[in-house]
């Protein structure tokens, strides 16, 4: 919990702060002005749960997934076959890649879904080159086959499993994940027209207001809620009708268009935004484009979003399956898998290969008219 302490010094006022989290190394910085020591109090406490401070996590009594791996290294796997152990090195370094510095509290099947998805549709290097009339051909890259990947998955259950036996943790994160493949079945999930109508009247009428704006955005651009709430309102440029997307999935920042409906929202919920900021934080650098209460950090819509989604009576439907509907409209309005995986900003065709066959009717018609015109 983050203590804030006013001192008179020979300079004039300073503010301390002072984080202590149980198992935690404690954390502190003084600063010349309030609001800054509130901000970098808030910022500073959601890095430690979430596990982003890594020199934190290695050290807390909070272990992180690299504290497991290290210790199955050390304990366990010395004792295994020679084969198991060269074959778990590879999944256990992948692992302490991925989610290595997170600490094991905050590593849920979502995450853990996401890194699953990243392997499934990376291409396996294993493939040797062949030759073709003596020269050396590269094979084409190919995706992991459902039994390595459920090598993956089953390396990950391991860890949790000890984790859970040396009392680091009580519940197992992978209870959530499918145990056949190591990913949940691919979701062609979409809203249909009744449940879309629905939903967006659950949201309207929330008593959170900041939830339905959000869901909007997330259906008319498809960007994931990590990428919207992850949104100042530096990124946002209503003259041109764009949104930047700084802290994306692979890394790469992009944008995306704020047009129709989401435009005359969001030019009501930033003049709310900015009214609230001044009010409060008038000299404030970061302002959330969806804040939570204090203005310190992002909005939690968690519980808003369980109470829409049973108030519009909506089965089996994720904020992340907004995405997906984002994708199946594009796909049925006849855009092309180009078009839709740069919408969503996938780096390549694979991901977004499932929504081909909603095109389907819009291809009949260019083929017709491609018909016509030439024979």
């Amino acid at each position: 919990m983050a203590t804030i302490e006013k001192r008179e010094r020979k300079g004039g006022t300073v503010y301390m702060v002072d984080i202590r989290i149980a198992g935690v190394p404690r954390q502190k910085k003084t600063f010349q002005r309030l609001t800054d020591a509130k901000i970098w109090a808030a910022k500073t406490e959601t890095a430690i749960r979430n596990g982003e401070i890594k020199n934190v996590v290695r050290t807390a009594k909070r272990k992180a997934l690299s504290d497991v791996i290290e210790r199955y290294e050390r304990e366990v796997l010395p004792n295994l076959a020679k084969t198991t152990q060269r074959a778990a090195q590879t999944y256990l370094g992948y692992w302490k890649r991925e989610l290595g510095a997170h600490a094991l509290s905050y590593i849920t099947p979502e995450l853990i879904d996401e890194r699953m998805e990243k392997l499934a549709t990376a291409p396996d290097g294993r493939a040797k080159p062949k030759e073709k009339d003596g020269k050396e051909i590269s094979p084409a890259p190919k995706p992991k086959s459902r039994k390595t990947l459920k090598h993956y998955r089953d390396t990950l259950a391991v860890l949790f499993n000890h984790a859970h036996t040396w009392g680091w943790i009580g519940s197992n994160p992978l209870d959530g994940v499918n145990k056949i493949t190591g990913i949940r079945d691919q979701r062609d999930r979409y809203l249909d027209d009744d449940e879309r109508k629905a939903l967006l009247e659950a949201c309207r009428t929330s008593e959170n207001h900041q939830l339905y704006p959000i869901v909007i955005f997330g259906l008319s651009t498809g960007a994931r809620k990590s990428e919207i709430l992850g949104l100042t309102l530096r990124d946002v440029d209503m003259a041109r009708g764009l949104a930047v997307l700084r802290d994306t999935k692979n890394g790469e920042t992009r944008s995306v268009p704020i047009v129709g409906h989401l435009h005359e929202l969001l030019k009501e919920h930033i003049q709310w935004v900015n009214d609230s900021y001044n009010k409060k934080y008038p000299e404030a650098e970061t302002r959330w484009l969806f804040p939570r209460r204090d203005l310190l950090a992002a909005i939690d819509i968690r519980a808003a979003w369980e109470n829409a989604l049973e108030e519009s009576g909506v089965k089996d439907f994720r904020f992340h399956d907004l995405r997906h509907s984002t994708a199946s409209y594009l796909a049925m309005q006849g855009a092309g898998l180009l078009e839709i995986a740069d919408m969503l900003g996938h780096k390549t065709l694979q991901m977004v290969k499932r929504y081909a066959h909603l095109s389907g009717d819009h291809k009949r018609g260019l083929a017709e008219k491609l018909d016509a015109n030439i024979f």
